[in-house]
């Protein structure tokens, strides 16, 4: 949320106040490159937000997102604190859910228009590779958020 003050324990708790179900769908914006500031959004934050969850009686689901390649080893900083992330999340709300989508695309955003303008560049059609080796398949939003509504039939 744009000028919200993640330091603030107190803000965050006054946020889901109210809520019975908290989806936490924060992450790091492109720009980040130094580890501090990844440890900060993927597992700090995360740690506020679980905490004040905690702490919330009305409370009953944390939804966690993190990412397909969140893993300890992982040479990705992003990914590494998203998988320590997991790990706080899931100590401090044992109950959480924890989702780890693909990267996620949508209309407008970044990644789908860069893919489309940059395959419309070099060959003026949507570009298919054939080698299948790819470690990573985009998800589109909608498909997110069914799986998220689906998650909360589950209760």
């Amino acid at each position: 949320h744009k000028g919200m003050d993640y330091e603030d324990q107190d803000l965050i708790e006054r946020m889901i106040k109210h809520s019975d179900v908290v989806i936490n769908l924060l992450g790091p914006r492109c720009t980040l490159k130094r580890e501090e500031d990844f440890m900060h959004i993927n597992v700090k934050v995360a740690q506020r937000i679980a905490l004040a969850c905690k702490r919330n009686p009305r409370v009953k689901r944390l939804i966690h997102f993190s990412a397909a390649g969140a893993q300890a080893d992982s040479p990705s900083m992003d990914f590494k604190t998203k998988h320590i992330g997991e790990r706080e999340v899931s100590s401090i709300f044992p109950d959480a859910t924890i989702i780890k989508p693909c990267p996620i695309y949508g209309l407008n955003d970044r990644f789908a228009s860069s893919w489309f303008n940059q395959a419309s560049y070099l060959l003026g059609r949507t570009v298919i590779f054939s080698d299948l080796v790819a470690r990573k398949q985009p998800i589109e939003v909608r498909d997110v958020a069914q799986a998220v509504k689906n998650v909360l039939r589950l209760e």
